[in-house]
């Protein structure tokens, strides 16, 4: 599975159904792709935005690339218009993933499923992985 950057954002800001999947990804009850896109946009959200500590989010950063199979997309695929989704396509699909878990409702979740991924939010993901 591929768990998106916004996933990670709110899961690093907030309590909630978010911070489960990503406490269940650390815990390594499943297997994980990510890739560095994901990661950059990551730190660039919570550092930038958001304004949490650059140390604490590389931690964190550091904890999911362990856990992790990190993929670096080429950006020469394009399955839809914007291209920093496509990157997240890309990696969910150069890792084999059958589930990619997103809050992105205007680019990804509508696309569910393509070519065999599912893409979901992470409410849905939970409760089809308790």
């Amino acid at each position: 599975m591929c768990i998106d950057a916004n996933v990670f954002v709110s899961a690093l800001a907030f309590d909630g159904i978010p911070e489960r999947v990503v406490d269940r990804l650390l815990a390594e009850e499943f297997a994980h792709v990510t890739g560095d896109n994901i990661l950059a946009e990551v730190r660039r959200n919570a550092v930038g935005k958001l304004r949490l500590p650059a140390a604490r989010i590389d931690a964190v950063l550091d904890d999911i690339r362990a856990a992790s199979s990190v993929y670096r997309p080429s950006g020469r695929t394009t399955y839809i218009p914007h291209q920093k989704d496509n990157l997240v396509l890309e990696v969910a699909f150069a890792g084999s993933c059958t589930v990619l878990v997103t809050g992105d409702r205007m680019h990804l979740l509508p696309l569910s499923p393509l070519h065999g991924l599912i893409i979901e939010p992470p409410a849905a993901f939970l409760k089809r992985f308790r």
